[in-house]
């Protein structure tokens, strides 16, 4: 069993706990832009993103067009799952 070491002022067994949020996903009010941050302790990857819908990507003709709030919309509702099977191996 390993263990945690305590900071100042705190009992080891409070220490040992694992923090409430795994991840934070970060939306302006506009949903414009997102940004996905892991915080999950020696992640390889902390930072996914930022998209923005004024980012250029290839269209389905290969010529360069706007993300748009569809792009943001889709990048928020598959990047959780994403980073953790990717960085983490599981969905959870």
């Amino acid at each position: 069993m390993t263990r945690t070491a305590a900071r100042p002022g705190e009992s080891p067994a409070r220490a040992a706990a694992p923090p409430p949020f795994e991840g934070a996903l970060f939306i302006d009010l506009e949903g414009q832009r997102a940004r996905y941050e892991c915080l999950r302790p020696g992640c390889p990857r902390r930072l996914e993103g930022p998209v923005c819908a004024t980012d250029h990507v290839a269209g389905e003709d290969g010529a360069p067009t706007r993300r748009g709030p569809g792009g943001v919309a889709t990048f928020i509702a598959g990047i959780k799952t994403y980073h953790l099977s990717t960085y983490h191996g599981s969905s959870r």
